[in-house]
């Protein structure tokens, strides 16, 4: 079989919640062992979500990864720590500088052991500046970098019910660690990486940006609606909460837009004649698009939008994505067993509680697809990390395992 792009590398990650994980996880998914390490005496506590179905959002972050328990607060555990480290390629974490350096593994220590090995360091706000150091999680990071503002109603911010700005933070972690290791192949060194969640999330509302230090203006919640096109927005449909967008950006779309609506008499009406005036009376035009659409199923909306050439799309709920044809054909999901963690037994020992489809990357190599697998229960590779990797005895695992290193 051909090699996988990232086949030969290793990573530790150390660290929890979701940004780090969903970062080595997309890493795991090109090849590289990504060996994750934890102990159940310390437990991440996403491991307790959803309520509904406690263990299930680990299918999210913990497919192909091998999994290990280690205490690095104890003496002997920061020692194979260290001995991990030294036959890795990278160690990325997101734990506080603090706790690192109550572990004895701060930063500087941690690149002595290596000289070319790469660290990234996963932060809220960063290291330095005014904000350096505070605590931040990704829902409150829509709001510090500004995404909020531009969402919603006039009197209401849109939020995101999800910790949004750690997806695209992952993205920009796995990203940092791979050119990290194509200037490695050419220079033959590591280097030290750090990856904000904040910044991650501030690059994303550019344009508004640039517009203030352009223009002075400052974004504004506009609902659905854009600053100079016409209809655009999302529009009820028949059922229950359903809708449909639909994005006019051109005098040819408009005239699409009208035929496939039949070319009612208002849309000739002297209101409507530009983009100008379109947007000028927005709210009426909704409206009216509104009463044509609330009558029609939301996908034949879209499918008899996009067949005249008018920008459209449903929006989509739970189970839309869930039946997705769409989706499907492009073998998007994976029925994949979860457990449920029972502090009362080893990680090995946890009941399967489950099965769920689980989303594949979204990275489509020609030559060397991406992979996919089940996720390890907890401490499921210590033998093969502490026997075959670090070349301990049988006998001393089980010592240390008894003594709560391997815990």
């Amino acid at each position: 079989m051909t090699k996988k792009a990232l086949e030969g590398v290793r990573v530790i990650e150390f660290g929890l919640y979701i940004a780090l994980p969903l970062a080595t996880r997309l890493m795991a998914s090109m090849g590289a062992e990504v060996i994750k390490v934890e102990t159940l005496t310390s437990l991440d506590m996403s491991w307790f979500g959803p309520i509904y179905a406690p263990g299930a959002l680990q299918l999210e972050y913990r497919p192909l990864k091998r999994n290990i328990t280690l205490d690095v607060r104890k003496p002997r555990g920061k020692e194979i720590m260290e001995e991990l480290i030294k036959k890795s390629d990278v160690y990325m974490t997101n734990l506080g500088r603090g706790a690192l350096i109550r572990y004895g593994l701060d930063f500087d220590h941690v690149r002595s052991l290596k000289e070319d090995l790469i660290v990234l360091w996963q932060t809220g706000l960063g290291s330095t500046g005014p904000y350096g150091g505070y605590k931040a999680y990704g829902r409150l990071m829509q709001h510090a970098c500004a995404i909020s503002s531009m969402s919603g109603s006039p009197g209401n911010l849109g939020v995101a019910n999800i910790s949004y700005s750690d997806y695209h933070t992952s993205v920009f972690n796995a990203m940092a660690v791979i050119g990290a290791l194509e200037r490695r192949r050419r220079t033959g060194k590591g280097c030290f990486i750090e990856c904000p969640i904040y910044e991650s999330g501030v690059v994303t509302v550019g344009p508004a940006f640039l517009d203030y230090q352009a223009n002075g203006v400052v974004p504004e919640r506009r609902e659905n609606r854009h600053r100079y096109f016409a209809p655009h927005g999302a529009y009820p449909c028949k059922g229950e909460d359903r809708w449909c967008t639909i994005a006019v950006t051109s005098e040819a779309e408009w005239q699409a837009f009208c035929r496939a609506i039949g070319n009612p008499a208002w849309t000739r009406g002297p209101e409507f004649a530009t983009a100008a005036d379109r947007v000028k009376n927005a709210r009426e035009l909704d409206r009216l698009i509104g009463e044509w659409t609330s009558t029609r199923n939301a996908h034949r909306v879209m499918e008899r939008m996009q067949k005249a050439g008018v920008p459209a799309g449903i929006v989509a709920k739970g189970e839309d994505l869930d039946r997705s044809e769409h989706l499907k054909s492009h073998d998007f999901y994976q029925d994949t067993e979860f457990y449920s963690a029972d502090f009362n037994k080893p990680g090995v020992e946890w009941p399967v509680a489950g099965i769920s489809p689980v989303f594949t990357e979204p990275i489509h190599f020609s030559e060397t697809p991406c992979l996919f697998g089940p996720m390890h229960k907890v401490g499921q590779d210590n033998n093969y990390v502490y026997g075959k990797l670090l070349g301990l005895s049988t006998k001393e695992i089980k010592q240390l395992t008894r003594e709560g290193v391997f815990a």
